[in-house]
C-alpha cells in the first residue's frame, strides 16, 4: 500500500499494475473498478480525451452527473476543475448553455407617449371562443388606450364584419371616437377602414402587438377561474366581463412598495384625472 504525500490519497498497486485508489467501499461486493478506481492525473492529452470520449457517450450530461459516472471507475486528480474544463470546451454543450441574446428594448413610438384624450390613440383584437346556452357562440372584443392603458371590452357573436361594427359603435358611443387604432390585418378589420387612420400590422409580427396581448391574457386568466366549464347566456356573459374590465383597469402600472401611504397608479386612476382635467 502507498500513500501520495501530495494528494493525500491512500492508493495500492493493482495486479495490472496500475496505481488504483482504495475507497471506503473497498470490502464491498461490487466491481474491482467501482472499489478501487484507478488513479489518473489531470495534466495528461490522453486523459483529456478519455473524459472527451466519456462525455459523449453519455450523451453530454451535466458536469455533477458526468463527474459521478467517470468516479465509478477512474479517480482523476484535480477531476472537478479538468472535467468542467473538457465540458466548457464541447460545441454541442456550448450551444444549449450559451446565455440569449439580449437587445435593449426600443423607444416607444410617438403614438404611445404623446399628451392625448382616453382611447385617442386605441388598439383592438378579438379573443377566444366563448361557448354560451343554448348553443351559442361569442367573441370578446378588447379595446386599450395606447397612452393611458384603459381596456374596453365588448361582446360579439361573431368576426364577421358586421358583428365587429357592432361592437365597434357600442365601443364609440361609450368612449368617443378614436384618431387612430392599431389592429391586426384580418377581413373584419380591414372591412371597416374610414375616417379613422387604420394601422394594420403584419401577419407574421407577433411582437408588434404585444402591448394588447399581455391584456388578453390577462382577461382569459380571469374568465378562466370564474368562469370553469360553466356555460353562461348572452347576457350573463357580458355582466362577467364588465366585472373583469374593472378589475383589469384597477391593475398597478408601476411597481408596488409595501408602503401603505402610496396609492398605487392605476389606468382608472389616469383615466378619472384626464376627465376631471377635461371638465375645468
Amino acid at each position: 500500500m502507498l500513500l501520495l504525500e501530495r494528494f493525500s490519497y491512500c492508493t495500492c498497486m493493482g495486479e495490472d499494475k496500475i496505481l488504483h485508489v482504495k475507497t471506503q467501499i473497498v470490502n464491498r461486493k461490487d466491481k474491482e473498478d467501482f472499489r478501487k478506481p484507478v488513479l489518473l492525473p489531470s495534466n495528461y492529452e490522453v486523459v483529456l480525451k478519455l473524459i472527451e470520449y466519456c462525455h459523449k457517450k453519455n450523451l453530454h450530461c451535466g458536469l455533477q452527473i458526468f463527474q459521478n459516472i467517470l468516479r465509478e471507475n477512474f479517480w482523476i486528480l484535480n477531476g472537478r476543475k479538468i472535467i468542467r474544463k473538457v465540458i466548457s470546451k464541447c460545441a454541442i454543450c456550448k450551444r444549449f448553455s450559451s446565455k440569449r441574446l439580449e437587445v435593449d428594448s426600443g423607444s416607444l413610438p410617438e403614438n404611445r407617449v404623446r399628451d392625448s384624450a382616453v382611447f385617442q390613440i386605441t388598439g383592438v383584437d378579438a379573443a377566444g371562443l366563448l361557448f354560451l346556452k343554448v348553443n351559442q357562440k361569442a367573441r370578446v372584443l378588447l379595446f386599450t388606450c395606447a397612452v393611458y392603458r384603459v381596456v374596453h371590452l365588448e361582446l360579439i357573436t361573431s368576426l364577421s364584419t358586421e358583428a365587429f361594427l357592432i361592437g365597434f359603435r357600442r365601443f364609440v358611443a361609450k368612449r368617443g371616437r378614436c384618431s387612430t387604432i392599431y389592429c391586426d390585418n384580418r377581413t373584419n378589420f380591414v372591412g371597416t377602414v374610414n375616417a379613422i387612420d387604420w394601422k394594420f400590422n403584419w401577419p407574421t409580427t407577433a411582437s408588434w402587438r404585444g402591448w394588447w396581448e399581455r391584456l388578453i391574457q390577462i382577461m382569459k386568466d380571469l374568465l378562466k377561474r370564474v368562469l370553469g366549464q360553466a356555460q353562461l347566456l348572452f347576457e350573463e356573459m357580458l355582466t362577467i366581463l364588465c366585472d373583469c374590465e374593472v378589475l383589469i383597469n384597477s391593475r398597478p402600472l408601476t411597481y408596488m412598495s409595501e408602503s401603505k401611504h402610496l396609492v398605487p397608479i392605476s389606468p382608472s386612476f389616469l383615466q378619472d384625472i384626464k376627465e376631471w382635467r377635461n371638465r375645468i
